[in-house]
């Protein structure tokens, strides 16, 4: 099995508050992992360290191995991690910007300004957001015009366009209805035959129909970590049992 991302002896802190302690998880190409625990379990602190989106708020300590390197190190491009290991939020968060300019943001960014290129990879990623048949015909119009799950799939076109290898995602359907989280949910099993993607839920239901691995996460430790269908219906650990049936959590 291929493995996207490594995570060794991973610690996070906070000033002197240890958050995060020696996780080590190995993140399979192509799947997607699902990170589950209760409020303030270190879940999404843990997915915010593998792009580096931590640095300005807390220390981080540990390997993290991708392709070989440890991007924790200060030396690494910050900005080309993020490139690689791209990062959809909880909240949709659009630019006050038409829906083409806010999918082509970050290749602009890039300093891509061939306007061929900018078009195809525009309609490429919409396309693989499930997005395109909806706003084909109005995409010089402000994204802000978009419903809740339009622009959140808006997001996901946009963390595409630059072609990252993971997707990082931190509750992406938190806030919307169940129509759109179901859409959300059929993209993303989509979208893994070309990405990895690594995402932060709490809602249980979503992780065991959409996710493929399963980390179960308590009070910033790691207690278990396998296949979706044996975390669900098989658990080695009583902790990771009780958070299923709704003991704590």
């Amino acid at each position: 099995m291929k493995i996207a991302l490594e995570v060794k002896n991973l610690q996070v802190l906070y000033g002197e508050k240890h958050v995060v302690h020696d996780i080590n998880l190995k993140f399979p190409a192509n799947q997607i992992t699902a990170l589950i625990g209760a409020s303030g379990s270190g879940k999404s602190t843990v997915l915010r360290s593998l792009n580096r989106m931590n640095d300005d708020l807390a220390t981080v300590q540990g390997t993290i191995d991708f392709h070989g390197i440890n991007i924790n190190q200060p030396q690494v491009n910050v900005y080309r991690v993020r490139q690689q290991i791209g990062m959809v939020f909880q909240q949709p968060t659009p630019f006050p910007l038409s829906i083409y300019e806010n999918v082509i943001y970050g290749l602009r960014l890039a300093g891509e300004k061939d306007k061929q290129v900018l078009s195809q990879r525009a309609e490429e990623s919409l396309r693989q957001a499930a997005l395109w048949d909806e706003v084909k015909d109005q995409l010089n119009e402000s994204a802000l015009a978009l419903s809740g799950g339009q622009q959140q799939r808006l997001c996901i076109a946009r963390t595409l366009a630059v072609r990252p290898e993971i997707i990082l995602m931190d509750e992406p359907t938190s806030a919307l209805d169940p129509v759109s989280t179901s859409q959300i949910e059929d993209t993303l099993v989509q979208l893994k035959e070309e990405f990895t993607i690594i995402m932060v839920t709490h809602n249980m239901q979503q992780a065991s129909r959409a996710a493929d691995w399963t980390a179960f996460m308590h009070q910033g430790n790691l207690i278990e970590f396998d296949k979706t269908a044996t975390i669900f219906m098989n658990p080695r650990e009583q902790k990771t049992a009780d958070y299923l049936s709704g003991k704590f959590g």
